[in-house]
């Protein structure tokens, strides 16, 4: 029931799908607040407040449920603010240092949404076009001090929001499947990269700019793959996914983003989730080339997903916490074999596990 009143809310703000009823007028008290906090888990608080926005309310209750929960959306939509200013900061100063810069994931998402400070957005993530070295530099200037991450990407806190910046797109050390798409988004980002720009109020940002749509269609739905593999899927970035083609379906070279989709070892995992968005959350993109895949597996990666895993609540790299860690990892071995085909689900594990003990050992 939850989730259900949640895509409807969601379905009316994104995609103008009004079914014309009171969304609050058959739900009990503490039911509108079950609804709004399992919204909040799935990323979507926003959307679904401007839903109910449009909606008149009688009773003095459901009025203090609502104002509670608008306090946090309204938080929500000023994060993004806040990390948009910090982007065009952060744009400048790689100007000032000769630099380009690529945003990714919640920072050029939100543009497909009627409003972008409907998107919740937490880490800035960027891609530098091979100038990874250069950009620390110029970031120290700015008194941020740059850390090396597991793999792939860089951290850095600016302002208290986590910088992550990618030398790498994916994970190349734990997957061999992320080779082919890491290249291939190399490759794209070098020749169409320059042609999506970012666009800021400050006409000076000029060295700013997104993924193209092949990109983000190989880059999307891999960052979908691996977050089912290793946490879930929250509604947010189901959402993501079909505004995504609604606006670029036609500009994708779906001939080349389907082949890579074989050759990374996701085959059938694209097609579940078109299947998801048909059935579940009633999202059709006739122009898509991507065949739904519909039946018993994908009907558990749905129920993965409006049921996720236990949060890990013990302290980090505590012996409670490895071992929750642990659990988990090998409560989704379904999941690898979906994801990650053809891959050792043990070389995935001893690979982890050595990262993390060299990581304690030189960190």
């Amino acid at each position: 029931m939850q989730i259900e009143w949640i895509i409807e809310r969601c379905n009316e703000v994104l995609f103008g799908l009004n079914k014309g009823q009171d969304p609050v007028a058959s739900l009990k008290i503490k039911e509108l607040d079950q609804n709004l906090a399992e919204a909040t888990r799935h990323g979507m608080l926003s959307v679904v407040m401007e839903s109910l926005s449009k909606t008149r309310i009688s009773d003095p209750e459901k009025k203090k449920v609502i104002l509670k929960w608008y306090g946090a959306s309204e938080k929500s939509k000023k994060n993004y603010w806040k990390r948009i200013g910090l982007m065009e900061r952060l744009a400048l100063q790689f100007k000032n240092a000769g630099l380009e810069v690529m945003f990714l994931k919640g920072a050029t998402t939100a543009k497909l949404y009627p409003e972008p400070q409907l998107r919740m957005f937490g880490d800035i993530d960027y891609y530098m076009f091979g100038d990874t070295d250069k950009s620390v530099l110029a970031l120290k200037e700015l008194g941020i001090e740059t850390e090396e991450y597991f793999n792939h990407h860089t951290q850095a806190s600016f302002e208290g929001v986590l910088l992550e910046n990618h030398y790498d797109f994916l994970d190349r050390d734990n997957h061999r499947g992320n080779h082919e798409l890491d290249d291939e988004l190399k490759r794209l980002a070098a020749k169409e990269g320059h042609q999506y720009p970012f666009t800021f109020e400050n006409p000076e940002v000029d060295n700013a700019y997104s993924m193209s749509p092949t990109m983000n269609a190989i880059f999307l739905m891999r960052h979908m793959a691996i977050h089912f593999f290793s946490e879930s899927v929250p509604i947010r970035m189901l959402y993501d996914w079909a505004l995504f083609q609604k606006k670029f379906v036609g500009e994708v070279n779906w001939g080349t983003t389907l082949e890579l989709y074989k050759k990374a070892g996701m085959s059938k995992f694209p097609g579940m989730i078109q299947c998801i968005l048909n059935s579940k959350l009633g999202v059709t993109i006739p122009e898509c080339p991507i065949e739904p895949i519909c039946g018993k597996e994908t009907e558990r990666i749905w129920e993965s997903i409006i049921e996720p895993p236990a949060s890990n609540t013990n302290k980090k790299n505590s012996v409670r916490y490895l071992l929750f860690e642990a659990r988990l990892f090998f409560s989704n071995r379904w999941k690898h074999s979906i994801v990650f085909e053809n891959e050792s689900y043990w070389f995935l594990f001893v690979s982890y596990t050595w990262q993390y003990l060299k990581k304690k050992i030189v960190g």
